[in-house]
């Protein structure tokens, strides 16, 4: 976190809350703080509560208990706080029918952003997320990736002090997941505070200063990637082995006596540990004569959130 941010309140902070559907409890007294210049990424399995979190953070589910503040720094937002946060959802909540800079302009007056102020603020933001070339298209003939850019610009328009993002790289190619990221980076050199829900590892590690691990609306655990990673794992490396199509049962019941866990689609088998570099020599010939791959590397996110939450990456 940038020290000019040090003094300033956070971003948000989420105090024990709880929220969820009817009678049914998603979140279990989640606590989580976001600071000004900060990105956090929540991660989890599929109904952990990442995007009930998310909602809850920007005020589209108010919780059954606990409770929910949003940094309102004159500076970035009015009295009222409007502006204060931003949202790109995970399905793209433009008006189709649109121009991305029309789009921007509606948000930015929803947002509070004075008139005189109002077309340096679209283009600021149509040039963070390279929209600039096509910012007079509609939402409607635009392509998933551009959609999502489009997405990113309209929460940022108003300079919000909290930035929350839902899946923001689904679909998108390499190119565009760059600019993602680099928008992302200058809205946290700007002040604010990023709340990230994502299952891109590359977003996450390219984006997040911290992250949390969620399970059953509870966070198991957080901090500094690096630092879980290297807690959990140690020394580990990862050893994967993957095959065009699937091998003959001899060859599983070597894999898996080798202590290999086959990861559900048949082709693919991993093992973490620290004595993977003396296996894989051992496993070469076999996996190559039947047509497969072998790598080695450090365990990531993935395999954190797998370790963590027992279910395979």
């Amino acid at each position: 976190m940038p020290a000019s941010f040090a003094e300033a309140a956070p971003a948000l902070r989420l105090t024990t809350v709880g929220a969820g559907y009817g009678s049914r409890a998603v979140l279990d007294g989640l606590s989580l703080s976001v600071d000004r210049g900060e990105a956090y990424a929540l991660l989890g399995p599929n109904g952990a509560g990442k995007s009930t979190a998310a909602r809850v953070a920007c005020g589209l589910l108010k919780p059954s208990s606990g409770r929910v503040e949003v940094a309102c720094d004159a500076g970035l937002a009015d009295a009222r706080g409007k502006g204060r946060i931003g949202v790109a959802p995970q399905e793209c909540a433009l008006f189709g029918a649109l121009t991305i800079r029309e789009n921007l302009n509606v948000m930015a007056d929803l947002g509070g952003v004075r008139r005189s102020k109002r077309a340096d603020a679209v283009a600021r933001a149509l040039m963070l997320t390279s929209c600039t070339e096509r910012a007079d298209e509609r939402i409607n003939a635009l392509s998933g990736g551009w959609r999502r850019r489009a997405n990113l610009a309209a929460a940022l328009v108003c300079r919000p002090a909290l930035l929350v993002l839902d899946e923001p790289t689904e679909g998108v190619d390499a190119r565009t997941r760059t600019t993602l990221v680099l928008a992302v980076k200058a809205a946290l050199a700007d002040g604010a505070g990023c709340l990230i829900i994502s299952h891109d590892a590359a977003f996450v590690a390219a984006t997040a200063t911290r992250i949390g691990v969620l399970m059953e609306g509870r966070l198991l655990a957080e901090g500094v990637a690096s630092e879980l990673l290297a807690r959990t794992f140690g020394a580990a490396r990862r050893l994967s082995v993957r095959f065009r199509v699937a091998p003959p049962q001899t060859v599983r019941d070597h894999l898996a006596a080798c202590g290999l866990v086959e990861e559900g689609d048949g082709v693919t088998w991993r093992r973490i540990g620290d004595d993977v570099d003396d296996l894989a020599p051992t496993l070469q010939g076999l996996v190559e004569d039947h047509g497969g791959e072998l790598g080695l590397r450090l365990p990531d996110l993935d395999d954190l959130l797998a370790k963590l939450t027992g279910r395979t990456p």
